[in-house]
């Protein structure tokens, strides 16, 4: 007989760093749960990702979403990161920062975009692809977070 989680209350997923979700509350974003991240959208932009996987920890952490434009000017905002956390994309103007959950200053870095998110800074969030082909309706939707000080 095949378990699941819906039987076993502790064994539902957790949304993944809870402190990032809570920073950002005041703007009342879109949270999407996709391909084993929680997505985090303002209006039509794509900001960030939020990503912890027990099976595969290398890449978790909070994924910044920008473009190659705003990437480098970006980066500078967290010091120290490596190149490794710099993707580019190779076949369009898409970039992202990966903010390493294993990174020593990670909540510091997190707290930071968050920060810079809150105050509608420009270099963060892309439109998504589901806006960009018009397919904004597609099945999956998300759900608004509440502002708790209401």
């Amino acid at each position: 007989m095949r378990r699941v989680a819906k039987d076993y209350p502790s064994l539902k997923k957790r949304e993944p760093f809870p402190f990032v979700l809570e920073e950002l509350t005041s703007l009342r974003p879109t949270i999407k749960h996709m391909f084993g991240m929680t997505s985090i959208y303002f209006d039509d932009k794509l900001l960030c990702s939020l990503r912890d996987s027990l099976k595969q920890p290398g890449s978790n952490g909070v994924w910044l979403y920008t473009t190659k434009e705003h990437i480098d000017s970006l980066a500078r905002e967290f010091p120290g990161l490596s190149k490794r956390q710099l993707w580019r994309s190779r076949s369009n103007n898409k970039a992202w920062i990966i903010l390493a959950s294993r990174l020593e200053n990670f909540e510091e870095y997190a707290l930071k975009a968050c920060e810079l998110i809150l105050r509608r800074d420009q270099r963060i969030g892309r439109i998504s692809r589901a806006v960009e082909t018009g397919a904004s309706n597609w099945v999956g939707g998300g759900r608004r977070i509440q502002n708790r000080q209401q």
